[in-house]
């Protein structure tokens, strides 16, 4: 089956049609999507600045739209969440009234998930740490520069970050000869394995420079996401929200 047929791309609004969806089982859910939006601009959860988190967490959901993602029903509730806690502070309060802060219940939402968030994150370290113990891991396979090293695990929402920013710079250039191709993920899936086993590692933008072109964007997209679904890819950076380096996972 080919691209064509799965996403049905209006070349004009970029829409993908209900004709084909991705199904994440490991998709993080919105108060994961907050947290890293918080997080990645350094914003004191205290002092949510709610009209730009609600902008960038907008921005992120229209992403998913776009690609047809399986996002549950709480993804979209939180926006809705985030839309009125944006327009209660729109209001105007009285200067002797101390009304309650309509992002209060927000925030200690935030926090409880996120101390949860840790104590999980805290035992997978202790497992990975008694695994050690168990077998000897081998990362000969990254092959990492020796200017960085890319050794923390990074995110589904970096790499829609990533292809947010691919997709803004593609816009940058203006075609107007529409040329209908045909491409597949199971051939996109090949080329990304081919790209790997030969560099070893590679950044999101390599893995579609071949042909850098809008739907040849998503599709590769699609086949990274389909490929995490298999675990037959490891997405790494160096720096919390840096640039992230694709694996292949020898693991597996």
């Amino acid at each position: 089956m080919t691209a064509e047929e799965l996403l049905k791309i209006n070349p004009y609004s970029g829409e993908l049609e209900e004709s084909y969806e991705v199904k994440l089982e490991k998709f993080e859910g919105p108060l994961d999507l907050l947290l890293y939006l918080i997080k990645k601009d350094e914003i004191d959860i205290y002092d949510i600045p709610i009209a730009r988190i609600t902008r960038q967490y907008l921005e992120y959901v229209e992403i998913m739209k776009m690609l047809n993602l399986d996002i549950a029903g709480e993804f979209i509730l939180m926006a809705a969440t985030l839309i009125n806690i944006k327009s209660r502070m729109l209001l105007p309060r009285p200067e002797e009234e101390e009304s309650e802060d309509p992002r209060e219940a927000l925030i200690m939402a935030l926090l409880e998930y996120e101390k949860f968030k840790k104590a999980s994150e805290v035992l997978r370290e202790k497992e990975s740490v008694e695994q050690q113990f168990l077998r000897r891991q081998d990362y000969s396979y990254l092959d990492l520069s020796p200017e960085e090293s890319f050794t923390l695990e990074a995110t589904v929402f970096d790499l829609m970050r990533a292809f947010k920013e691919a997709l803004e710079n593609l816009e940058k250039d203006i075609y107007h000869t529409v040329k209908v191709e045909e491409i597949s993920i199971e051939e996109r899936v090949e080329i990304i394995e081919k790209i790997l086993n030969e560099k070893g590692q590679a950044s999101f933008h390599e893995l579609y420079a071949d042909r850098p072109y809008r739907l040849v964007l998503i599709v590769t997209f699609l086949a990274v996401l389909e490929m995490l679904k298999l675990n037959r890819l490891v997405l790494r950076q160096a720096v919390p929200f840096g640039p992230i380096r694709i694996y292949l996972n020898n693991d597996e």
